[in-house]
């Protein structure tokens, strides 16, 4: 097994959001919203990450008015682009006389905010943009980010976490393998700095069973097959 600085190489360090703290965040961008008069006809949750960011702030603006479009870094072929595309369009609807907030969760390098921009700019009467947590050298800066991180970290969301955890447990047991969920939570919580359950562990290794990625073996020790 790599020892724990192999393993901090190996695995991005992290932060963890609850959904209460989504929520704050997520009032702290809707009381800026309304301190700088901007009240969004449309609200627009950039998929997957901007969804229930979008929902969550539809309520506070009392807004029943929702869209989505997906982007995606993803090609036909499985590799992986640099740069984002668009993956489904908006639906035929006119926005050309409105005013529209577009939401996602997370700006890395804020490629995908650029994109999306450039992409509903034309389409739209005005148009601003939110995100929840910005990386300090996103390329992107939106006009309403309640939390900025000045050192780069992996940010865990409610609804991104177990998609995130099924990819690092891959990870640990390509390293390790083979290892019981108490050790690859001990891996993850060392290399990562973050706190993880062992119900949110055995969740990812049921998946993983489920679709013949993964075997449990003597000593409750799981594999990759």
């Amino acid at each position: 097994m790599e020892d724990n600085n192999g393993l901090k190489r190996t695995f991005p360090e992290a932060i963890r959001l609850s959904w209460e703290e989504v929520e704050e965040l997520l009032w702290d961008v809707f009381v800026a919203l309304r301190l700088s008069d901007y009240r969004p006809d449309v609200v627009i949750g950039i998929s997957r990450g901007g969804l229930a960011p979008a929902r969550i702030l539809t309520d506070y603006l009392h807004n029943k008015y929702i869209c989505t479009f997906q982007m995606g870094h993803w090609a036909e072929d499985a590799n992986l682009r640099e740069k984002p595309t668009l993956v489904f369009p908006l639906p035929e609807v006119d926005l050309s006389d409105k005013k529209v907030l577009v939401v996602d969760d997370v700006s890395d390098e804020g490629r995908t905010m650029e994109e999306a921009v450039r992409y509903m700019s034309p389409k739209v009467g005005d148009i601003r943009t939110a995100v929840l947590v910005s990386k300090a050298d996103s390329r992107f800066k939106a006009d309403y980010c309640p939390k900025v991180m000045q050192q780069w970290r992996w940010v865990l969301f409610p609804w991104s976490k177990h998609e995130d955890l099924l990819a690092f447990t891959e990870k640990v047991l390509q390293i390790t393998g083979g290892a019981t969920v108490e050790e690859i939570i001990r891996i993850l919580e060392e290399s990562m700095s973050v706190e993880i359950v062992s119900q949110e562990i055995e969740k990812v290794l049921f998946d993983m069973q489920q679709a013949g990625e993964v075997a449990e073996g003597e000593n409750r020790v799981w594999t990759l097959i």
